[in-house]
């Protein structure tokens, strides 16, 4: 008499991690690049892909490649968006000064009209998500969903960022420049780039230093004054909080203050996650995302069934 092995069949094995720099160099082929002349600076954005809009509204310390491989993935479903900040490009004619936290959400529905987007989802990672938490109180009909990442209502200052403002003030140029920078980044982010991916880590600080001082430096300096603790609960919209659990830069009674505040919001803990997914983590997070915005039907995602792929 034979016996029928139960085994379960082995598992294939786990795609390798994506090269961060090819993701970049793939982002800058496809990418449309384009500019909008706004009232307070000449905004360049860039699109990607095909579907309903998702607008990425950055954090305060990156660039649009930071967010390379993030926006790649989820360009297979979305026509995805992402835009500078006042300053971040020398010749955009910002006057930094003048700039209010306010006229980031007017330049955000500017943008808006200008690409004739009416509906979107949005998704704001650390700084971005203050810009998105206004955006959703101002005109939440036009959100069908929104994200946000080590997102926050109020933050106090900690010595390294009362610093960095303080030197933003003096210093020219990029961060780069920045005294203890390294040092610094290497203390908040550093610990949570597992080894697969630890060839994202020089790459992640080489484009950190790239932001311009005086734009950080005023993006920080907007952050001391802002306070929004009292409008989360005037916000209706459906809101993903995403937290990783070893974030040390937005910690996590900022997430439960946020998940305790918003009306309509879910939250999730990311294990082993720091302030960076999008650098060490964007595979997960994208998958994340399009889980949460477009949910797959019971008969699976478009393009998941056999007859679909032979098409």
């Amino acid at each position: 008499m034979s016996i029928e092995s139960t085994e379960a069949p082995p598992r294939p094995p786990c795609p390798a991690p994506a090269n961060f720099a090819r993701e970049v160099d793939a982002y800058d082929r496809h990418a449309e690049v384009g500019r909008w002349a706004g009232p307070r600076h000449r905004m360049t954005y860039r699109r990607l892909g095909q579907g309903p809009p998702l607008v990425l509204v950055p954090g305060i310390a990156s660039t649009y490649r930071s967010y390379a491989l993030l926006l790649n993935k989820l360009a297979e479903r979305f026509s995805t968006v992402v835009f500078d900040y006042p300053g971040d490009d020398p010749a955009d004619g910002a006057r930094l000064g003048r700039i209010t936290h306010e006229h980031l959400v007017d330049d955000l529905f500017g943008l808006f009209d200008h690409l004739r987007i009416g509906r979107a989802f949005l998704f704001g990672p650390s700084f971005g998500s203050t810009i998105v938490f206004k955006a959703l109180r101002r005109e939440p009909r036009r959100f069908p969903k929104s994200a946000v990442q080590g997102g926050f209502a109020y933050r106090r200052f900690s010595p390294a960022e009362r610093l960095a403002l303080r030197l933003g003030r003096l210093v020219p140029g990029s961060m780069a420049r920045l005294p203890l920078r390294e040092k610094i980044l290497d203390w908040n982010n550093k610990a949570q780039f597992p080894t697969p991916v630890v060839d994202r880590w020089p790459w992640y600080v080489e484009d950190n230093g790239r932001t311009p001082i005086g734009p950080f430096a005023h993006r920080l300096d907007l952050l001391a004054g802002l306070d929004l603790r009292s409008i989360l609960k005037d916000i209706p919209v459906e809101v993903l909080l995403l937290q990783g659990n070893e974030d040390r830069v937005v910690t996590r009674p900022h997430f439960d203050e946020l998940l305790a505040g918003l009306p309509n919001a879910q939250g999730a803990i990311m294990p082993m996650v720091g302030h960076q997914p999008h650098v060490t983590h964007a595979e997960a997070l994208a998958s994340t995302l399009l889980d949460f915005f477009l949910p797959c039907a019971p008969g699976g995602c478009p393009g998941d069934r056999a007859e679909d792929r032979g098409r």
